[in-house]
């Protein structure tokens, strides 16, 4: 049998397919409430609707709907069986923001090996629930299954951990826990999915990020640390973040187009290239050009209409030339452990492996803007407002 053989096809009422899949897998049956319904049903109609999604992609997709209605499930069955979780408090958290490919993932890890913070592991953002003593987790059948399917992706394309080095205990994206509302790019970087994409960019945010801090606070169980999280999606909707989280500490990463664009069409072809060996790779160029210098104009537009949004902006030279720099000015920007002791030692710590680990990035990924039917003319003029 295969193992899709038994996921729903894409149709105008694939939700409650698709939702009846995952609670006979999950053995759960609460999703918590229906807000994201309107995204699953936009998506699913746009899936059906693309007339070049090739059978194994659809495949995939259907997998990953499934497994996103999963975590749901159980992060609510979490929920329902903690529910003094949510009056934990989330204080001044610090939201890494920028598009992909800009250095956002080093200053993640960075700031997350400080003893003061906390991120988000990568099998946690899968499966929500609390967090238990890390040497417990290898005995944890979600985080056995996560590894599992972390090490079979890189398997099938070594190149990814070049690009994006992850693994079940380490800290990832944050837009693993906005998947559950599937209000996400995630999506529409594994398929064509133009309706979808065009419904994403006038959507309102705000109940994917009332459920998004529901699941931070699930998942910290008691832990006060001042939370760390990245991810590129939250140029979605900075509002909707604000909103959400009215004390947060934004730092924005910035990186010349011409490098950056052309870098993240490579991982968006390498992602999709295990399944599609044909896919174009010029469609990805374009598109990823749209996309990213028009979110961009837009996150722009909105600081300059909100003077007094709490954002530091640092570029990724500035990150790879003084690291030690760039967190001692992010941590005086916004007052953090102001009397702290020892926070030269700390700070020392938290560098150990970091210059390696960029060298070993930067040598191993390799593209051009050419490659992608792009120039850097092009690129550019789509970032004029930006530059």
């Amino acid at each position: 049998m295969s193992f899709y053989q038994d996921l729903p096809q894409f149709h105008h009422e694939a939700q409650r397919a698709f939702e009846s899949c995952s609670t006979k897998r999950s053995g759960f049956n609460d999703f918590g409430g229906n807000e994201y319904q309107p995204a699953l049903e936009v998506l699913a109609k746009s899936l059906d609707a693309a007339d070049d999604l090739n059978p194994l992609t659809a495949q995939i997709m259907r997998a990953n709907i499934i497994d996103v209605l999963q975590s749901r499930l159980s992060s609510q069955y979490f929920l329902a069986e903690n529910p003094s979780c949510l009056d934990a408090e989330i204080v001044r958290p610090i939201f890494i923001i920028g598009m992909p490919r800009s250095g956002t993932t080093a200053l993640h890890r960075l700031l997350v090996a400080d003893d003061y913070n906390q991120g988000l592991e990568y099998w946690l953002g899968v499966r929500p629930q609390p967090r238990s003593d890390k040497t417990d987790w290898s005995s944890t059948l979600d985080f056995q299954q996560c590894d599992q399917k972390l090490k079979l992706m890189q398997q099938a394309a070594p190149q990814l951990k070049d690009i994006h080095d992850m693994a079940a205990d380490q800290a990832d994206e944050c837009r693993l826990l906005l998947m559950q509302s599937f209000m996400n790019v995630t999506f529409q970087s594994t398929a064509w999915v133009g309706d979808y994409e065009q419904w994403l960019l006038g959507a309102d945010f705000t109940a994917a990020y009332q459920r998004y801090k529901m699941n931070l606070q699930l998942i910290s169980n008691g832990d006060s640390r001042r939370w760390v999280l990245k991810d590129p999606s939250h140029l979605w909707a900075p509002e909707a973040l604000l909103a959400t989280f009215p004390d947060a500490c934004i730092v924005q990463m910035h990186r010349d187009p011409c490098e950056l664009i052309p870098s993240v069409a490579s991982l968006v072809y390498t992602t999709r290239q295990m399944v599609e060996p044909d896919i174009d790779k010029h469609r990805i160029g374009r598109r990823e050009l749209a996309q990213w210098s028009g979110l961009l104009e837009n996150l722009t537009a909105f600081r300059r209409s909100q003077l007094a949004l709490p954002v530091y902006d640092v570029s990724m030279q500035q990150l790879q030339q003084e690291p030690a720099t760039v967190i001692k000015s992010i941590y005086r920007h916004f007052a953090i452990d102001d009397e702290r002791p020892n926070l030269e030692n700390d700070i020392a710590k938290m560098l150990v492996d970091f210059k390696q680990d960029q060298q070993h990035s930067i040598s191993g990924h390799r593209y051009t803007a050419e490659e992608f039917g792009l120039t850097n003319e092009e690129i550019e003029q789509a970032f004029a407002q930006y530059q």
